[in-house]
C-alpha cells in the first residue's frame, strides 16, 4: 500500500493478520480487515455516525452465506435469479456432490511462514488508499480503510450498503464532524 499509513490504519491491518493467524493461515482476507475495523477505535465512530450496524456478526453471517452460495454479490444473484437460474438448488446440489462449504473460496488456506494479503483485501487497501488520495489527507487512516472497503464492490459493499452504509453517507458523515482520526491527517 503505497504512502504513509497512519497508526490507526496500522493497528487495523495488525489486528487483522492476528486474526487471520488465529483461523490458522497467515493470510489476510477481506473478514478479518471487516473484523478489525468493528473492533478498531477509530473507525467505530464513524461507522456510527452513518449508522453502522450494531451487530457485526449479523454482516459477517450476510458475507459467510454469499461465499457459500460461490460469493455471488446481490446483483449477480438477481440476475442469475432472471435467467431463471434458481442459485439455492445449485447450492445444494452441488453440496450433496461436493460437500458443506463446496463453492466457497474463501476457506484459509494452510499456515504460511510470511503474512500476505487476500486479493479482496487488497482491493479495499487500494481503494482506501484512493479515497486517501482523493481526500487529499497524507497519512492512510481507520477511516479511509472504512471507505476503501464501501468503495470496492463485493460482499461486505452489499452487506453494509444493506443496512445504509455506503460510501456516499460515510464521505458525508466524515465531512458533517470531521475525522476521528483528524491527528493522523
Amino acid at each position: 500500500m503505497p504512502g504513509k499509513i497512519g497508526s490507526s490504519a496500522g493497528a487495523v491491518i495488525a489486528d487483522a493478520l492476528t486474526r487471520a493467524r488465529a483461523e490458522g493461515t497467515s493470510q489476510i482476507g477481506e473478514d478479518h480487515l471487516f473484523a478489525a475495523l468493528m473492533a478498531s477505535p477509530d473507525s467505530k465512530p464513524l461507522l456510527a455516525r452513518v449508522g453502522g450496524p450494531r451487530q457485526t456478526e449479523a454482516v459477517a453471517a450476510e458475507v459467510r452465506a454469499a461465499r457459500r452460495r460461490g460469493g455471488l454479490t446481490a446483483a449477480e444473484q438477481q440476475a442469475l435469479a432472471g435467467l431463471g437460474i434458481d442459485l439455492d438448488a445449485v447450492v445444494t446440489r452441488t453440496e450433496a456432490r461436493l460437500g458443506a462449504g463446496a463453492l466457497d473460496v474463501t476457506r484459509p488456506s494452510p499456515r504460511r511462514q510470511r503474512a500476505s494479503i487476500s486479493p479482496g483485501a487488497a482491493a479495499v487497501l487500494n481503494a482506501a488508499q484512493r479515497q486517501k488520495s482523493a481526500r487529499g489527507d497524507r497519512r492512510t487512516t481507520a477511516e479511509h480503510l472504512v471507505l476503501g472497503m464501501l468503495a470496492q464492490p463485493g460482499l461486505f459493499a452489499d452487506a453494509l450498503a444493506a443496512r445504509g452504509i455506503t460510501l456516499a453517507s460515510a464521505l458525508e458523515a466524515m465531512d458533517r464532524g470531521g475525522s476521528a482520526t483528524a491527528a493522523e491527517q
